[in-house]
């Protein structure tokens, strides 16, 4: 039981799985759709400079999301090449679609607050959008949590 194991699997590939990269990058569209979502609301309650303050960190914190959801999704599939190789299975095609639907949302959400849609609809829209986000990015890591589970050692 407490022989050292060896692991099928060429020293490279080892070595790149245990980058971590998709784990890592993760965090990042995950912290910025909750801020996004805080800060938003935040600044529609404002009044005067906090309001107005806030929609600037907004502006800013809505162009880096579809950003980051971007390149967490480039090194997702990345890191599901390297440990599943020629597999993809339904959990992956699952994170996939979220991942798909999250960049969808984000952008939209970064069209309309930068357009400044801020009437009474746009700004439920905008919301609506918010939580959607965060719960695409919930989703998301609640998935890549289970496919850790079946991961190579890295």
């Amino acid at each position: 039981a407490f022989e050292s194991y060896k692991y099928n699997i060429s020293d490279k590939r080892l070595k790149m799985l245990g980058f971590h990269l998709h784990p890592i990058l993760v965090h990042f569209p995950q912290s910025i759709a909750f801020l996004s979502l805080i800060f938003i609301i935040i600044a529609f309650a404002a009044k005067g400079t906090l309001g107005a303050d806030m929609m600037t960190v907004v502006k800013l914190l809505s162009v880096l999301l579809p950003v980051s959801v971007l390149i967490s999704a480039a090194a997702g599939v990345f890191d599901a090449k390297l440990r599943f190789k020629k597999k993809c299975g339904p959990r992956v095609k699952q994170k996939i679609t979220i991942g798909a639907l999250f960049f969808v949302l984000s952008a939209v959400s970064a069209v309309m607050i930068n357009t400044e849609v801020f009437g009474t609809g746009g700004k439920i829209t905008i919301i609506i959008i918010g939580v959607l986000c965060f719960g695409c990015s919930g989703l998301l890591g609640k998935l890549g949590g289970t496919l850790l589970d079946a991961k190579l050692p890295g």
